[in-house]
């Protein structure tokens, strides 16, 4: 397992990863700006180069904001997107944050579980956010 990050290069495959995983999946573009932005965004790969998991994020003075965690579908409960948290974690204590906030479909009772159990914890609600109604669970995990 090999953990990088993602450079424009990466974008087509990022973009199919997205497909597969968000019923409201980011654009090659919107992927490309993240990627090209001062936030590295990182994905975990196996030896043969497939990617197995990505996380695209900001940083916003001294906070961070997850805008996708992603692992591929056949790849999921290994631990590849708790990886990736920490490893925003560790970036975070190294850098000062005060905080990590995300937004997550009320009814993605795994990655809240996920999200859970790595120390997040419910700070409010965007109701009908999602283009099919669903409500958003604002999340944050304090640094």
């Amino acid at each position: 397992m090999i953990i990088r990050v993602a450079t424009l290069a990466d974008v087509p495959t990022l973009v199919g990863l997205e497909k597969l995983c968000n019923p409201s999946p980011w654009s090659e573009t919107q992927l490309s700006g993240a990627i090209k932005s001062s936030s590295p965004s990182w994905i975990i790969e196996n030896e043969q180069h497939y990617v197995l998991a990505m996380l695209v994020w900001q940083l916003i003075v001294d906070q961070a904001e997850i805008h996708l965690l992603n692992t591929h579908p056949q790849h999921r409960r290994q631990g590849y997107a708790q990886y990736l948290l920490r490893h925003l974690f560790q970036y975070a204590q190294h850098q000062g944050l005060t905080r990590i906030l995300l937004e997550v479909r009320a009814g993605n009772n795994a990655a809240r579980q996920l999200y859970l159990s790595e120390g997040f914890t419910d700070c409010g609600q965007r109701k009908n956010y999602y283009t099919n109604g669903e409500h958003a669970i604002l999340m944050e995990k304090i640094c």
